[in-house]
């Protein structure tokens, strides 16, 4: 970069109540970071996190050292009664809000959000702008951790100004506020920067994953996952080949290797070492590895976000020799000295610039492809079919990267939900059925009763006819006059032609009235088909899913270009299955500029990073 200018980052202040708490039965007033800390604790309370011993134990721990509370003190020490009705009166108020209220209020949060949008949401870089992903520090909050991490419940305190790096251009005007530092780093694409005061670690404001800076850097990740999958013999051979390595480092490492690709699992050491007991295919132990006497290897550890990974698989001969070596020989990981920087290097032998992250990204991508060419879809089918297909496609590739999650307490709600939502519209679809039956059936009843109506009307018309001819016999024997005779019988045969003409026309709007109702009823009934089977999709769909996170694989394996390409075969819009965030991010799949032919891009000026992981 040579120009980089924005407003800084907008940091969130709490406002103060003025509430107060006792410990062990002394009032104590709170000041503002005491009373944020206790206002997040109620509205923690009732929940799983408030059950959990270690979340509590870290919580009040922090609390105690907040409020200067030395030695210990046990939470029945504390009476939180005002402020638990503070966050009670605050919820009844919302919720005795009118519509008007409530759209009132959104409509303010909606504006000021778009005012801090426009002021913070924005970089100007080397001339054009571009939005920012997230412009907003994080606020102090209590941690929640994935899995079981040890430092759940601990309080995670939010960044001031003063702890804040920018990342400015020298002809950018400096932004007002009390910075920490202004820095000029271009050939990096972070705006801001602090130290999280709870893990030690750098947090970073990027530019959004729409530009196309980071797009840029998206296609490269996965043009890269398309020449893995050109050249993955080769790698496989290259692998192969050093698992009986003189050397032992580079024998651990190929071994590693074997792992990512059969296992498809992470590297391992990119996790921080405070984290949950989690661990990777370079962090593994002996205690994760079991070996059957059938030949068999089980593999059982957690792995990322404290997820549960277990394999039970069949490898080569020389891959359990060397686990087992390397097992015997281990004080701590099985492959000590092998980290994912070794693993890069050994994979850069064979294609350059490849790490273990792309394995995943390319199978990830392969179960999808493999899935929806699998699966028969035709042109002609509903979205909904197709959106199906996409989704059991998605669900592949979370099997593939092992994205397991604890089923929500809400699932069996939600689906009870779809079930009675399916029963209700199969309710509302037999009575709509019902009804224009009834209507059928009417319509019937009233043209038999005007048709016997019309008919009646001709049979006396008829009679009249044949009486008023018989008197035109008569006078015309006795040579009487029959000009009036003659009259009546010319308005008789029209009077017969007339009801002829109106019975034509009632059975014309019979038949068209009937054809109508059939028509409704038949467009009913497909739609009645069509939503049942959408109902009875989606509630598969989630019975299915129940266990696995789909959004993971989506942002961040998936290769978006192999759903488009699927998209133009099958006539569905990509982005009816992407949401709105991801659609923004994967735009450049329409963009021939940055994606055809589907190459590896070569970015020339494109930032590389610090190091930092995003």
């Amino acid at each position: 970069m040579r120009q980089l200018i924005h407003n800084g980052v907008l940091v969130p202040k709490y406002e103060w109540k003025g509430l107060s708490i006792s410990v062990k039965g002394r009032r104590v007033q709170l000041t503002p970071k005491q009373e944020e800390m206790a206002v997040a604790w109620v509205k923690k309370m009732g929940t799983e996190h408030a059950e959990d011993r270690v979340f509590i134990r870290n919580f009040f721990r922090d609390f105690c050292v907040a409020l200067g509370i030395d030695g210990k003190a046990d939470p029945g020490d504390f009476d939180f009664s005002e402020v638990i009705d503070y966050v009670e009166r605050e919820k009844a108020w919302k919720e005795s809000l009118t519509k008007e209220e409530k759209r009132r209020m959104r409509e303010e949060r909606r504006a000021v959000r778009e005012a801090n949008k426009e002021k913070y949401g924005y970089a100007i870089v080397d001339g054009v702008r571009m939005e920012i992903s997230n412009y907003i520090a994080e606020p102090s909050c209590i941690f929640i951790g994935r899995g079981k991490h040890p430092k759940r419940g601990r309080w995670k305190e939010g960044p001031t100004e003063e702890d804040i790096e920018l990342n400015l251009s020298p002809d950018a005007p400096r932004p007002p506020g009390n910075w920490k530092r202004i820095v000029w780093e271009p050939d990096v694409m972070w705006i801001a920067r602090w130290r999280d005061k709870l893990s030690g670690k750098m947090k970073y404001v990027w530019l959004s994953e729409n530009t196309k800076l980071k797009q840029m850097r998206e296609i490269e990740k996965f043009n890269k996952a398309i020449e893995l999958r050109r050249n993955i013999e080769r790698i496989k051979r290259h692998i192969n080949e050093n698992l009986d390595a003189d050397d032992l480092i580079r024998r651990k490492t190929a071994t590693v290797c074997y792992l990512i690709d059969r296992l498809k699992i992470r590297v391992g050491d990119e996790k921080d070492p405070e984290e949950a007991d989690t661990v990777g295919a370079s962090t593994l132990r002996p205690e994760h590895i079991k070996f059957e006497d059938d030949g068999t290897v089980i593999f059982n550890f957690l792995g990322k976000d404290s997820v549960p990974h277990i394999f039970k698989v069949r490898l080569p001969e020389i891959v359990i020799r060397n686990l087992k070596e390397f097992s015997a020989d281990a004080e701590s990981t099985i492959f000590e000295g092998v980290n994912s920087k070794r693993v890069s290097e050994f994979l850069d032998e064979v294609v350059r610039g490849l790490s273990a992250k792309v394995f995943r990204t390319y199978y990830a991508s392969e179960a999808v492809e493999r899935k929806l060419e699998s699966t028969p879809v035709e042109r002609e089918d509903p979205d909904y079919v197709k959106k199906y297909v996409a989704t059991l496609a998605n669900l592949e590739a979370a099997k593939v990267c092992n994205h397991r999650r604890k089923i929500p307490k809400t699932w069996r709600t939600m689906l009870e939900r779809r079930k009675e939502r399916l029963r209700v519209r199969m309710e509302r679809f037999k009575e709509a059925e019902g009804r224009i039956k009834r209507r059928i059936k009417e319509s019937r009843e009233r043209y038999i009763k005007r048709l016997r109506k019309y008919e009646g009307r001709i049979e006396a018309l008829k009679d009249r006819l044949r009486d008023l001819q018989r008197q035109l016999a008569e006078r015309e024997k006795e040579g009487r006059s029959t000009k009036t005779l003659r009259k009546r019988i010319s308005t008789a045969r029209k009077g017969i032609k007339r009801q002829r003409m109106l019975i034509k026309r009632l059975k014309e709007r019979h038949r068209e009235g009937l054809r109508r109702l059939r028509e409704r009823l038949a467009r009913l009934e497909q739609r009645r088909r069509a939503a049942i089977e959408k109902e009875r999709l989606q509630i598969k769909i989630r019975m299915e899913t129940r266990d696995y996170n789909l959004s993971t694989s989506l942002k961040s394996y998936i290769d978006p270009r192999i759903y488009y390409r699927w998209g133009r075969r099958v006539d569905f819009d990509w982005k009816l299955y992407y949401p709105k965030s991801l659609r923004r991010k994967f735009s450049w799949v329409e963009d021939p500029l940055m994606s055809v032919g589907e190459k590896p891009l070569t970015a020339g000026d494109l930032p590389v990073g610090d190091g930092a992981e995003e």
